[in-house]
């Protein structure tokens, strides 16, 4: 037989053991009491004095989650007023285009008011190309002979005169413009007073020889004249003043700048009208006296 312990000494050990202990624990029950409210106090005394530290922890820890969230924003603010600029421009482009269009508009009914006085067509073309730096003699159009358009018809932009079809092509045209240098034509000025302009290469035409009495309020309204079956008569040119009224007085020259940019046009009226509308005969008298005019001016 081996030998060992017996169960019951085990058992009544253990029940002793545990006694002791629950004895020596209800002996010193009041110093362990005392002692955790010690370490309690202790606890919560030192808690206090961290309250600070604690509260300013708490404080930054509230920026930082409010920059984070802040940042986390970032992206999309900017996405918002990326959206709303280009709403702002495009609000802009809009604005400046239905203003355009009101000009536009405007200078249209103006150049459609000729309609009412005879019978004719309008045919509308954009400016293909512009000639020359400062100034310009000629302009093409995008219309041509398939457009029905023929040789000296007048070109018409914002109501007036500027020039005539010098040369065609089935798709485009040449327009001299009558400030070119090969440009004359048969003008009435103030409705009385036959004349002659002539283009002078830099933007500008003159009435040579005006032997009138001019001063600088003087307004000259100037159309043609319809002494050829090139331009019916009436058709606008301008009214304009006399910028220096000594230089007239010395060389008789009415020298006039129109008041329409070359570069600034995008699209012209071309004037196709009937010569039928014309009295040949009457032409041919008035032309006759307009020469005798001439001539009789030229001497003098």
């Amino acid at each position: 037989m081996g030998i060992g312990k017996s169960p019951k000494k085990n058992l009544g050990r253990n029940v002793l053991i545990i006694a002791i202990l629950i004895t020596v624990l209800f002996a010193f029950k009041n110093r362990l009491a005392s002692t955790f409210k010690f370490a309690d106090g202790m606890t919560q005394a030192v808690n206090f004095r961290l309250a600070k530290m604690k509260g300013m922890l708490y404080k930054q820890t509230l920026k930082f989650k409010s920059r984070v969230n802040d940042i986390s924003y970032i992206d999309e603010y900017v996405e918002k007023n990326k959206t709303r600029d280009f709403e702002l421009q495009k609000n802009k482009v809009q604005n400046m285009e239905l203003a355009n269009l009101k000009i536009e508009n405007e200078k249209l009914r103006q150049m459609l008011e000729m309609r009412t006085k005879q019978p004719s067509e309008y045919i509308a073309a954009d400016i293909a190309l512009v000639e020359n730096g400062s100034s310009s003699d000629t302009i093409y159009i995008n219309k041509g002979k398939n457009q029905g358009l023929s040789l000296n018809l007048p070109v018409m932009y914002d109501g007036y005169l500027i020039g005539k079809i010098s040369k065609i092509n089935d798709e485009y045209s040449e327009v001299m413009l009558l400030t070119s240098k090969k440009s004359r034509m048969s003008v009435v000025v103030n409705g009385t007073d036959m004349q002659i302009l002539r283009g002078n290469g830099n933007g500008t035409f003159s009435i040579l020889n005006y032997n009138e009495n001019v001063n600088d309020k003087t307004v000259f309204n100037i159309e043609t004249s319809g002494v050829s079956d090139i331009f019916p008569r009436g058709i606008k040119i301008g009214a304009f003043k006399i910028r220096d009224i000594n230089a007239f007085k010395k060389m008789k020259e009415m020298r006039f700048k129109p008041s329409y940019n070359v570069f600034d046009i995008q699209s012209v009226l071309v004037y196709k009208w009937s010569t039928n509308t014309l009295n040949t005969e009457i032409n041919k008298s008035v032309e006759e006296e307009f020469k005798k005019n001439k001539e009789t001016s030229q001497t003098n």
